[in-house]
């Protein structure tokens, strides 16, 4: 019988293999397109038996392995869960994020390194500030656009200029714990003993004000998706 490897396990962070991040330092067009930097929340081995190929051409069409990926929504400031296979994902530690500074450009502390040293999970205590593991690299995407000015008699360009924006969208609030739990599961496994379901067992209830609601919002999460080292000093 032949092993089935996952490549990524529960709180891995991951994101769609379109991110623009992983070819290019900045975003180009449109910034809406871009996907959303997520936490594996479980591993899901398929049954063996399941059609992975179509039947006609022999073209792989499915995979053995699928994730449950989460991610903040910060139109609606919630969390949100999709189903994704392995082969749509790659890790955080390929994007290239920098920080912009205004006096001396690109500073090139390595962001990547310092989110891969986090440790794997925090140590719960109640009332302690919490913060999503994706949050740095979520604020610290970068747009880059051009803006070109035009003679208004001729039409000849003038001048062209590079504008730099950050692209904040996903980024979480920081949170407060306020309950833990160690979680039970039930079906993680197959009748033959075969792995059916990798998950956390121990889970962490968060606090943080909601201001599309306008009120205070909960979320029990894997405590391996949080950090207490802050993200920013300043």
């Amino acid at each position: 019988m032949v092993k089935i490897i996952n490549t990524f396990k529960v709180g891995d962070i991951v994101t769609f293999k379109t991110h623009p991040l992983f070819y290019n330092s900045y975003i180009k067009g449109d910034g809406k397109y871009v996907p959303p930097i997520m936490i594996i929340k479980e591993v899901f081995f398929e049954n063996k038996k399941k059609k992975i190929c179509d039947e006609v051409s022999r073209k792989e069409i499915s995979e053995l392995i699928k994730y449950v990926c989460v991610y903040f929504d910060d139109n609606k400031s919630e969390f949100l869960e999709v189903y994704l296979y392995e082969k749509m994902l790659e890790s955080f530690a390929k994007l290239k994020i920098t920080r912009v500074n205004s006096s001396d450009g690109d500073d090139i502390s390595d962001v990547i390194a310092e989110i891969s040293n986090y440790p794997e999970k925090p140590e719960y205590v109640y009332g302690e500030i919490l913060y999503f593991k994706t949050k740095k690299l979520e604020i610290l995407k970068k747009r880059s656009s051009i803006k070109i000015t035009k003679d208004k008699s001729n039409g000849d360009i003038i001048n062209v200029k590079e504008i730099i924006q950050y692209v904040v969208n996903y980024a979480t609030p920081d949170f407060v714990t306020c309950g833990f739990k160690i979680e039970e599961y039930e079906d993680l496994f197959y009748k033959d003993g075969s792995i059916k379901r990798l998950v956390s067992t121990e889970s962490v209830k968060i606090k943080w004000f909601n201001p599309i609601n306008n009120k205070f919002s909960e979320y029990y999460l894997p405590v391996e998706f949080f950090t207490n080292i802050k993200p920013f000093n300043n």
